[in-house]
């Protein structure tokens, strides 16, 4: 009873905390830059039937079929996850009411996170499920990215739930168990497409724990998966070239070359330090060239561009600045937020960025220490499998930001993880301490209770 109260008032706190973030900040109504095309994507695939970006510009609701196609092609420039999120509250001409709607559903989905979050945890410990539920309510990144038209809020939303069926994996031998691990996965994908290839992670993980999982089950992950993403993919075989080729990829490697995102350490370039570079408009284009570029300029400077890739893009992708933001917490501008004036917000801020280095330091540890053997951590092999598969999310989240740019921002929705993580060698440490105790008593040991 008492840890359910106390996840009670962790669920209010964090809804309030949303809701007042989005009653009280002042957003400009249009939205901007990624925004805006996660938006005309939604507009124009709920009122012309065409996905793509077009033109930039919002055509109105009855505009001839005729300049809807000259203005709105076809395009592969955002996977439509999110925007599929957002059409659910578009129809008809756009009004501030629309975009208002999709935040406030973006709320109930951070709210629901935070559940999600406890319910994934509990099993290792309530006192462990309640820390992570308690650190992704307070977390000011989270709570803002509910104010902008952008996928973070939805991906996290998938993240949590993907990490909550894994939990229960080894627990159900039920087809459904695995395939919907794989629906899940794909649904994350097509929100935010880095972890996609995550799918041959824990594909990998499955088959090399060949005594608990069968062949078959990691086939269903495959097929849900599968299924899902098929669609997209072959929609996407069928655009005409220069739409089908047109490739983020590209540009996330070559923004992210730069070491301490500085372009020749120049202060003012932070964060932009792509477009100080005069070659930035040929390496946006090829990945080829910007392959060679980066060779040439680490074989100048060794040193520093192995410094960088190793470990100054762990450090930047985990740092607490968003960097190319408008704030430390915030993506786009806004005329008025509650961090700026209410003492809860901004002492709630405040204390999360002063213990957010340990966080990550430890983060990086408890990333690591789950793969010692599990008879030393004193956990049984359904922990052991979850909490890997858990830290298998991290490594290849920290391995792809290592290859492409490493903005804070991409961190945001990995917040949960990251936090559990965190409070892992606690846990363990607390653990450990008490079967030592309980040996130094006398007591033969005893199997390891999840009740906290």
């Amino acid at each position: 009873m008492i840890a359910l109260g106390a996840l009670l008032v962790i669920l209010v706190f964090g809804l309030s905390l949303r809701y007042q973030a989005f009653a009280r900040s002042v957003v400009p109504e249009y939205p901007r830059a990624d925004a805006a095309e996660y938006f005309l994507s939604a507009y124009n695939l709920k009122n012309f039937g065409v996905y793509g970006v077009g033109s930039l510009k919002v055509l109105p609701a009855n505009t001839d079929p005729a300049i809807v196609r000259k203005e709105v092609p076809p395009d592969s420039l955002r996977t439509p996850g999110y925007p599929l999120y957002l059409s659910l509250f578009l129809g008809g001409e756009y009004s501030s009411r629309q975009r208002d709607n999709a935040r406030l559903g973006q709320v109930g989905l951070s709210a629901l996170t935070i559940l999600l979050a406890y319910l994934a945890f509990s099993p290792f410990g309530r006192v462990y499920g309640l820390g992570v539920a308690a650190l992704t309510a307070l977390s000011p990144h989270l709570i803002n990215m509910n104010l902008f038209l952008l996928s973070e809020t939805l991906f996290c939303f998938f993240l949590v739930l993907l990490v909550l069926l894994i939990s229960r994996l080894r627990a159900s031998s039920h087809a459904l168990a695995f395939f919907a691990v794989g629906i899940t996965l794909a649904l994350a994908t097509i929100t935010r497409p880095w972890i996609l290839g995550y799918v041959f992670f824990i594909a990998a993980y499955m088959l090399l724990a060949r005594s608990t999982f069968r062949l078959r089950q990691v086939v269903l992950v495959v097929l849900g998966a599968s299924i899902v993403l098929s669609p997209w993919l072959i929609r996407n075989a069928t655009l005409p070239g220069e739409a089908a080729e047109h490739s983020q990829l590209t540009k996330s490697i070559h923004h992210g070359m730069y070491p301490d995102m500085m372009y020749q350490g120049d202060q003012n370039s932070l964060a932009y330090p792509y477009k100080a570079d005069p070659m930035s408009p040929e390496l946006d284009e090829s990945l080829t060239l910007t392959l060679t570029e980066i060779t040439r300029r680490a074989l100048e400077d060794p040193l520093e561009y192995a410094n960088w890739y190793l470990f100054g893009k762990v450090k930047t992708v985990l740092s607490w600045d968003i960097m190319q933001g408008a704030h430390p917490l915030l993506v786009y501008p806004v005329a008025n937020s509650p961090y700026f004036e209410i003492p809860r917000f901004y002492w709630s801020a405040y204390y999360m960025e002063l213990i957010h280095g340990s966080l990550m330091v430890m983060a990086l540890i408890g990333m690591l220490l789950v793969w010692v053997p599990a008879r030393l951590q004193r956990l049984g092999p359904d922990q052991a499998f979850c909490l890997r598969a858990i830290s298998l999310i991290v490594i290849y989240f920290l391995l792809m930001h290592m290859v492409v740019a490493p903005f804070p921002r991409y961190a945001i929705p990995m917040k949960p993880l990251l936090f559990a993580m965190a409070l892992y060698p606690v846990v363990l440490l607390v653990r450990l301490s008490g079967f030592a105790r309980g040996r130094e008593a006398g007591n033969p040991p005893q199997r390891e209770s999840t009740s906290g």
